[in-house]
């Protein structure tokens, strides 16, 4: 299919993100043709509000590697925006040290009931960007320079070299859970018995949570991702998050241990309010998203023999067997919004300055200009840079922890049940609504 000139991107009819799938393991066919055709090209948000949608791998990652391009304060795609911009409102309220003067230009908006429309306002996303808000959840959600000197403190205590001294508590863990498998006996959900426990009890292990309070956390953080959840329900959990989260990190400075929680309130470089929204994003942050990544890769073994064989008989190696998994699901199907601070020419084409730009993250890691028959699982595929988590400066904080946390679960998994196989045919597989933030099977039933 012929691409079409950029200059035509801006003349287009503006259309919402596909999310019906012909097949529940591949993209919406149109975003396929998007990226053909017209790699950036005019998207209409959920509130009705219009700006641009990138689908080639190219582009994509020039968005995401370009500091004019705002990670705040627009959110998800995929995430009602009055939802959203509630929460923003709530933190705004909230924080003594922000501007009062554009307080007063958002509290007219919500007064108006237009409170979306006051975080694409440039004094408010300008008042935003040079004064991150230090009220959780939000305090870690910045641009340079807070951003550069928050992640430069925690980076280091999510290296591979650091990650790897975990590699042992995580083996255990999932053996524990391999174990609790043989003795519930087939069929069992493997969500609910092995691929959601996993990352809630790394997560306690390396952020010290009691184990017995693993049930709070995933509750409390699995309220946003909720069909239906009102304002008022995510508002009370995240006030609920908080609460939790305060009084952990309180408990880490009168008894500090050797988890990461601890190492961090000892370096006293972080306020209490930091404190709190990098516990709220370290404890919430892996669990749901992690627990999909590896239902979703199981899924997609388990359609084929070859691929599970493939896994059993470590043909490749794990590492560039989980990449390929990694790009082929793509979990999360688009990024957080960008805004364009100023303008940016991308491809021949002017963003505006306070424009909002997408990217499909599904479009881009299926791009053939950058991945040989990308419909295709091919554990041979040489490693290349996907973007399941981001690029750039924002790019997955925890991503080296993922990608441990699923090697050594799917090698653990294809050792103890080689006969592994889907309990029930592929087609009756519950899958999550694809418009959600995240995306991949509710449920699957697995039997030996």
């Amino acid at each position: 299919m012929a691409t079409s000139p950029f200059s035509e991107a801006g003349k287009t009819e503006p259309m919402g993100l596909p999310t019906v799938r012909q097949c529940p393991f591949d993209p919406p066919v149109e975003l396929g043709k998007l990226r053909n055709s017209q790699p950036l090209s005019r998207f209409r948000f959920p509130d009705g509000h219009v700006g641009w949608l990138v689908t080639s791998h190219e582009l994509g990652r020039a968005v995401l590697g370009d500091s004019r391009f705002s990670y705040f304060p627009a959110g998800p795609a995929s995430v009602d925006p009055d939802l959203h911009a509630e929460q923003l409102y709530d933190s705004i309220q909230r924080d003594a040290s922000f501007p009062d003067a554009v307080r007063d230009s958002v509290n007219r908006y919500w007064l108006d009931g237009r409170i979306s429309d006051a975080f694409r306002d440039p004094e408010v996303v300008q008042a935003l960007h040079e004064n991150p808000l230090s009220d959780p959840p939000f305090a870690t959600l910045m641009d340079a320079p807070g951003h550069t000197r928050l992640r430069r403190l925690l980076a280091g205590q999510f290296s591979v070299r650091r990650v790897g001294d975990y590699q042992s508590r995580i083996e255990q863990i999932v053996e524990d859970r391999l174990d609790a498998m043989e003795e519930l006996g087939a069929p069992v959900d493997l969500v609910e018995i092995f691929a959601q426990p996993i990352p809630s009890l790394v997560t306690c292990a390396l952020y010290g949570v009691p184990e017995s309070e693993r049930e709070t956390f995933e509750r409390l953080g699995a309220v946003r991702h909720i069909p239906g959840a009102t304002v008022t329900d995510v508002l009370e959990a995240n006030e609920a998050f908080r609460a939790f989260t305060s009084e952990l990190v309180q408990r880490k400075r009168a008894h500090p241990g050797d988890d990461l929680l601890s190492t961090l309130v000892r370096s006293g470089e972080l306020t209490d309010d930091q404190l709190v929204s990098v516990a709220i994003l370290l404890v919430r942050a892996g669990n749901g998203t992690t627990a999909l990544a590896l239902t979703f890769a199981v899924a997609t073994l388990l359609q084929d023999r070859d691929r599970w064989q493939s896994l059993r008989s470590e043909s490749s190696p794990i590492s560039r067997t989980v990449e390929e998994l990694l790009r082929y699901t793509t979990i999360a199907p688009a990024s957080d919004v960008r805004t364009a601070l100023e303008d940016v020419e991308l491809g021949g084409v002017v963003i505006k300055a306070f424009e909002s730009v997408v990217v499909s993250y599904s479009a881009a890691n299926r791009d053939p200009q950058m991945f040989a028959e990308p419909d295709r699982v091919d554990f041979a595929r040489q490693p290349a840079q996907n973007l399941t988590f981001g690029y750039g400066v924002h790019q997955c904080l925890g991503q080296h922890l993922a990608r441990l946390e699923l090697q050594v679960a799917l090698r653990g998994l294809a050792r103890r049940y080689p006969t592994l196989e889907l309990a029930v045919p592929a087609t009756d597989i519950p899958w999550h609504r694809g418009d959600r933030q995240t995306y991949g099977p509710q449920r699957l039933l697995v039997t030996w």
